[in-house]
């Protein structure tokens, strides 16, 4: 997938430059700078509407990470991956298959907006790139690309000035490119999720 070989460039450009730049001196107004932050967790898919990942699957804790590479003001800008597996409930519907694994590469904007000293929301909007690939006896048995797009907000308890624990609420829509007969293709070329995390944020 090129989004992938576009994330591990981006990751080792942000190295490079943390590694061999240097230090600028804070000014009062707002300027675009490199400025690295991490998070990381645990996320729980609640998937809905008449789709395969919802009628015919039950989603087990996943996992996210992200990579924050901008920033200006309280605008941040990075990148992110999920991966999060599901167990096959339903094989009438989906076929003889035993588990699918869904995959996202993505973009995402966020603004920080503090609340208290200790408190704040961070809402986000993401797009990228997914994958869900199906699986029988622990082998791939085939393989869906498809695009996502990601709205929603954190709410962070901040322990100090370079961390925070968060709980995420996300909104997640994918939209896989899938061969089937047009009476079957919107159940299995879509996928709706409310996403629930627990991350630990650093910058």
């Amino acid at each position: 997938m090129k989004l992938k070989s576009v994330f591990l460039g981006i990751i080792l450009f942000m190295i490079y430059q943390n590694c061999f730049s240097q230090k600028v001196e804070s000014s009062t107004s707002p300027n675009l700078q490199f400025k690295t932050s991490f998070s990381i967790g645990p996320i729980y898919p609640i998937e809905f509407g008449e789709t395969a990942l919802s009628k015919a699957h039950s989603a087990n804790i996943g996992f996210t990470s992200t990579l924050g590479l901008l920033e200006y003001s309280d605008f941040s800008v990075g990148i992110g991956i999920d991966m999060i597996s599901y167990s096959v409930n339903n094989k009438e519907i989906i076929g003889d298959f035993e588990s699918s694994k869904h995959n996202s590469y993505f973009f995402f904007v966020n603004y920080d907006y503090n609340l208290t000293n200790k408190f704040s929301l961070t809402p986000t909007i993401g797009y990228g790139s997914s994958e869900l690939v199906i699986k029988k006896d622990g082998k791939r048995r085939g393989l869906q690309d498809g695009k996502e797009i990601r709205l929603g907000t954190s709410i962070n308890y901040n322990l100090n000035k370079h961390n925070a624990l968060c709980f995420s609420i996300i909104y997640v829509n994918n939209t896989y490119v899938v061969n089937a007969n047009e009476s079957i293709k919107d159940f299995f070329k879509k996928s709706n999720s409310i996403q629930l995390g627990i991350i630990y944020k650093t910058k």
